[in-house]
């Protein structure tokens, strides 16, 4: 049977490998070896921000702020916990411990409640607010109260109940790599072990170096884990199939050099593992595995009909190969669409997703018919048989002949079916909103989560939402007018509920006036050189300011929405300082922009790549009808995965349409087989009802068994990284969905069609 869509040709390649099985096979292990070459370069990036990162005026204004005033991707948290922290006994252990945190090597300092001091007297001078020596007679309750109410601890460094303390620690930018950051981590783990376990304290990390550390640990450890899962079901569902070991490795072996050829050229290419990237290996496995099963259950068809060992192989490549390079030329549409977005991770995602679904394809074609030319022989029609109608290969096909005598008999109730469904779950599609709060991509049961946590509910927050103002222009070194337009954009940053702390130079105006002294006294103090204070507050090299205020990891809508309340009273500060620039940053507030927008623009490029394979599925099959065909079974697994995001409260997110893209790709692959078998077959039988159920019964096995193996791709839910977890749990949701629409609701498309048409004529 010839194939009725066109593959450009490409599927020459597969009768090229058919003629010439030593020469593909030399040439496949060569730039299989050249890929393992290239693993060694592969690296990982456990950045969450580098998602949202683009080239607007927000991840510049975030760049500035970072530049002028230091980045916390270089601050580890060192959460302390105990008890009661202010016993004799405590503080001094706390105190020997932040000490001895400067001491371990990559570490540029560390801040801790033992670094406040007192406001300075009339002649400079200040002094430690703890004591050198803290002993049993001290009044514990007035020096907690004397901690509490200085700035530099209140808030951010002391709970109110003094059972938690934080501890800053900065990394020099030699320590920053991931094997320093680990060897630091550790030795904390060590110090504290000696220096706070003694007095009942105990400590946990995190901040932006520890929650790096730890999710290079998870990708690493998933990348093996998860494509061993992914081949170890290939293996299973193959063996169970075909019942010999030969067709075995023609299954599986393919679906291991994909992923191979992808790595190594992502190594090559000086590309990055990513939390995004991550689920793309095992993606190409088993897209490559469902391109395998098509092209081996052809062939196997073939040799049982009477064909010779050749003739079942380009027989098989004629029938399936130009249906195998249209599901990869829509897969690569698909994914690629994802350029629209404007996000260079998001990017990278897509065009690496698209370059894994293109050699997905040529592997397909080129290593199954060289390698099935040595493995098979001559067929043994009477043994391929029996194990045809054995095992697991006999159970589904007997699934599918019951499928096609089903859609014969109530095809127009079939079809009603899927479209109700597809209603009603469009419709709760719908209804989902943009959802994404940033401690979401963290595992919740790691240390560095936990930790977080804890800083969210005993302290000001571990987010921050900052307020960069660009002061006017002044020859003084800290002109007078500064505090004053500090202090007003301080008293709109607290004038907002859900911001717990405010820290910025009018923090510490405040307290230097509470203490007798004047603004005089504050600024002359801001031009000694080692007033390490205002390194976060003011950079007068640059001009800038800055106000910052604590809250907890919120929502992107609630992120947002302080944003928007905040900004008719920065419109004020604006007409009182009309020299002055005043801009709302952080990483949280850039992150719920960016997700926000993210998800918008990637619905923008899903509803782009459904448009422009309907029609290329069209102009494919020269018929705008069958093109139109493809929409249920092709919408209906993203209804189905948003109608379960809506139901479960999830909503959408930024990974969740990724995943319908990617779905999007996969379901369109079974389509075109099927509608490429039934236009191929049509003519072969006399009427439409023999072709639709010849089509069912001949694809129905392929499309089961393709459908278990890229369910593989769902073992990543059980990756502690949420994102994985979704995308795992969708995964499954869309393929069943998928599988459903190409195998019940097309065919009775089809038929009903058809009736259609009989009825017209």
């Amino acid at each position: 049977m010839r194939a009725a869509l066109f593959g450009f040709g490409l599927e020459r390649l597969g009768l090229w490998a058919a003629r010439r099985p030593a020469l593909a096979l030399a040439l496949l292990a060569l730039i299989t070896a050249l890929a393992i070459a290239g693993l060694p370069r592969l690296g990982f990036n456990s950045d969450i921000r580098e998602v949202f990162r683009s080239s607007g005026e927000s991840s510049a204004i975030l760049d500035r702020a970072t530049q002028a005033f230091g980045a916390s991707e270089h601050d580890l948290f060192v959460v302390i916990e105990g008890e009661d922290l202010f016993t004799p006994e405590r503080l001094t252990a706390m105190r020997d411990f932040a000490l001895d945190l400067r001491l371990i090597e990559g570490v540029a300092g560390a801040v801790s409640m033992f670094s406040a001091r007192t406001a300075p007297a009339s002649d400079g001078s200040t002094s430690d607010i703890f004591p050198l020596s803290i002993t049993a007679d001290r009044d514990m309750a007035a020096l907690r109260a004397e901690a509490a109410s200085n700035p530099l601890i209140r808030g951010k460094l002391l709970s109110d109940d003094g059972k938690l303390a934080l501890v800053l620690v900065t990394l020099d930018e030699t320590a920053t790599g991931l094997t320093d950051t680990r060897r630091v981590i550790a030795e904390i783990a060590e110090t504290a072990q000696s220096a706070l376990a003694p007095a009942g304290l105990s400590q946990s990390v995190t901040g932006f170096p520890a929650i790096r550390s730890t999710i290079v640990g998870i990708l690493t450890s998933d990348q093996l884990v998860f494509k061993a899962a992914a081949f170890s079901l290939s293996i299973l569902l193959s063996g169970l199939y075909f019942l010999s070991f030969r067709y075995l490795l023609l299954a599986v072996v393919p679906s291991a050099i994909a992923a191979t050829w992808l790595l190594g050229a992502m190594g090559w290419a000086g590309e990055e593992i990513t939390v995004v990237t991550n689920v793309v290996p095992s993606l190409v496995m088993v897209i490559t595995f469902s391109n395998a099963v098509h092209l081996l259950l052809a062939i196997r068809r073939e040799r049982i009909a009477g064909s010779t060992a050749s003739g079942a192989l380009e027989e098989a490549i004629r029938a399936i190969g130009p249906a195998t390079v249209m599901t990869a030329l829509t897969t690569a549409v698909a994914l690629s669409s994802l350029i629209i977005v404007g996000r260079p991770s998001i990017t990278s995602f897509g065009l690496t997703a698209a370059f894994g679904a293109v050699i997905g394809c040529l592997i397909a074609l080129s290593l199954i018919p060289a390698l099935a030319h040595f493995l098979l022989g001559e067929p043994d029609v009477k043994k391929e048989t029996a194990r045809a109608e054995a095992g697991l290969s006999g159970l589904i096909q007997k699934v599918s002949d019951r499928i096609a005598r089903l859609v014969l008999a109530r095809p127009r109730a079939i079809a009603a079916a899927g479209m109700a469904i597809l209603a009603v779950c469009g419709t709760l599609y719908f209804l989902n909103k943009p959802q994404f709060r940033y401690g979401t991509n963290l595992p919740q049961e790691t240390e560095v989560a936990q930790a977080a946590g804890r800083i969210d509910s005993e302290l000001a927050g571990s987010s921050v939402i900052q307020l960069l103002i660009e002061l006017p222009d002044a020859a003084e070194l800290v002109p007078e007018e500064t505090l004053p337009i500090v202090a007003d954009a301080h008293a709109v940053m607290a004038s907002e509920p859900l911001i717990r702390e405010v820290w910025s130079l009018d923090s510490v105006a405040r307290w230097y006036r509470g203490n007798g002294r004047t603004n005089a006294d504050l600024l002359k103090e801001m031009q000694n050189p080692d007033a390490s204070l205002f390194s976060r507050l003011v950079n007068r090299d640059k001009n800038l300011a800055l106000v910052t205020g604590y809250l907890p990891d919120l929502e992107a809508a609630t992120l947002i929405a302080i944003e928007a309340r905040l900004q008719p009273k920065l419109d004020g500060l604006r007409e009182k300082y009309p020299n002055a620039r005043f801009d709302m940053t952080g990483i949280a507030l850039h992150s719920a922009h960016a997700a926000t927008d993210m998800i918008h623009l990637l619905s923008r490029s899903l509803l782009v790549a459904i448009a422009l394979i309907i029609v290329l599925i069209g102009l494919s099959l020269r018929s705008i009808l069958y093109g139109a065909l493809t929409i249920l079974p092709n919408l209906l697994p993203i209804a189905v995965a948003g109608a379960y995001l809506y139901l479960s409260g999830q909503q959408l997110q930024f990974t969740s349409i990724i995943i319908f893209t990617i779905s999007f790709g996969i379901a369109v692959d079974s389509t075109i087989h099927v509608l490429n078998h039934y236009r191929a077959s049509r003519s072969g039988f006399p009427d439409w009802q023999d072709a639709v159920a010849a089509t069912v019964r001949t694809m129905g096995p392929a499309l089961i068994l393709a459908t278990l193996a890229l369910m593989a791709g769902g073992v990543t839910m059980l990756s502690p990284l949420p994102m994985a977890q979704l995308y795992g749990k969708l995964i499954v949701q869309v393929l069943a969905a998928a599988l459903v629409g190409d195998i019940l609701f097309l065919p009775a498309l089809i038929a009903a069609m058809e009736r259609w048409r009989k009825a017209r004529a």
